[in-house]
């Protein structure tokens, strides 16, 4: 009986890139079993030290998308690292950077520079606002695309500042968005047998986040801000008797039906400020100041469990140590064997064949942990070359990470990566 095989075995990725959203397309193409290499300088990827928290020595986020992967160290922008580079590149299959398009077109790593090297090879590029255009050599990160993009003001209401969300949707979406990108390039090549350029700009991944938003502002001149969805009526969170917060939505006339039985309301539903999705979106103000006033009278776990009975979706508003006690919501996060002590998040596509569970994925590598497995196996290197390589600062020869004891706090942070 044939072993079942993995989706993108056989595939060989160098993984250029830093900080989030270029690793994390890495990592889920690791998922789907290719082989990632994860090229870095000598004194490794910056995100190797952003944090708290850290795991060890290493920052958790580095943990996370970084997973999966071989770590090289290379110093490859010039004399025998470059040429050990390009060894690689005409063996591999794909190839992720995260350089701006001046620093990209001087290393020569653009895909004009790479594909005589290497026809067939898929290049995929993560920048700030696309290689071509006035803001091509802006830098950038997450949350200043947040900021230049309008979502500073997508949330909150009318008069609250600007609020920045602090976890890395953008890097994280744009890792994902990238990861379908890179697998539908590596399938049209089944029929082209030609490589080709894919790039993603996190630019075009945030305006995504603000579809309708963007629409608003469009056609009728103005973005309200409302903690309430402009799209659909009630949705957002409300208190309990006893000061717990929950968040409820309902997302169609029968659900608001249901609803209105739960809340002792029947006639609301005749109601012409509530009898259709189109008139609570108009009035809800007067709609969510009816429904704080009645929800304020039972404890939250009470009402929550009314609304799952009516089915009508609502869960606690919880903090993220709360969501840990929750056994059903913990058991969704995984701890790899080699880094106990460190809940992971699971990537959220779980196909029935062709991809690796994160138990399954090497943990995240030490600096120039693989370099010398790396450099023998696909640059062809004999070990008196890596040992002049190592010797001359070409490459590093590492270990496993130091992932238990003390967390060190480093003392100063690297530059934010120009994306």
């Amino acid at each position: 009986m044939n072993t079942p095989s993995n989706i993108l075995d056989g595939v060989t990725v160098l993984d250029l890139s830093r900080l989030v959203a270029g690793p994390y397309a890495a990592m889920v193409l690791a998922h789907y079993g290719a082989n990632v290499i994860k090229v870095e300088g000598i004194d490794g990827e910056e995100g190797r030290g952003f944090g708290p928290p850290f795991c060890g020595e290493v920052a958790s986020l580095f943990m996370f998308t970084n997973r999966g992967k071989q770590s090289l160290c290379l110093e490859w922008r010039k004399g025998p690292g470059r040429e050990v580079l390009e060894r690689l590149v005409a063996k591999a299959d794909v190839l992720i950077h995260s350089f701006r398009p001046d620093f990209a077109e001087r290393q020569r790593l653009r895909y004009e520079d790479l594909a005589p090297l290497n026809p067939r090879l898929i290049h995929y590029a993560v920048s700030a606002y696309g290689s071509e255009g006035a803001y091509r050599l802006k830098p950038s990160v997450d949350s200043v695309i947040q900021a230049v993009s309008g979502a500073f003001y997508g949330a909150g209401e009318e008069s609250d500042p600007p609020i920045r969300n602090s976890l890395p949707v953008v890097d994280v979406s744009a890792g994902m968005c990238g990861a379908t990108g890179i697998l539908a390039a590596l399938m049209e090549r089944q029929i082209s047998g030609r490589g080709q350029s894919v790039e993603l700009t996190l630019i075009d991944t945030m305006f995504n986040f603000l579809g309708s938003k963007i629409a608003e502002a469009a056609i009728d001149g103005t973005c309200a801000r409302d903690i309430n969805p402009a799209i659909v009526a009630p949705s957002r969170h409300f208190q309990g008797s006893d000061g717990r917060w929950f968040a409820l939505t309902v997302i169609n006339d029968a659900a608001f039906a249901r609803l209105c039985k739960l809340m002792e309301r029947p006639q609301w539903t005749s109601d012409e400020r509530y009898h259709d999705n189109a008139a609570r979106i108009r009035n809800r103000p007067q709609l969510l100041a009816d429904l704080a006033d009645i929800l304020a009278t039972r404890p939250a776990a009470e009402w929550l469990a009314a609304l799952d009975k009516a089915d009508i979706p609502a869960g606690p508003v919880n903090t993220v140590p709360e969501m840990l006690t929750d056994p059903v919501l913990r058991a969704r996060l995984t701890e790899q064997p080699s880094v106990p002590g460190l809940p992971q998040p699971n990537f959220p596509v779980h196909a029935q064949r062709g991809m690796r569970p994160t138990t399954e994925l090497r943990r995240a590598p030490g600096l120039g942990e693989h370099s010398a497995e790396v450099l023998k196996q696909m640059a062809d290197c004999s070990e008196a070359e890596i040992a002049q390589l190592a010797e001359n600062g070409v490459t590093r020869l590492g270990g496993p990470p130091r992932l238990h004891g003390p967390n060190p706090s480093p003392t100063s942070q690297p530059e934010p990566t120009r994306k």
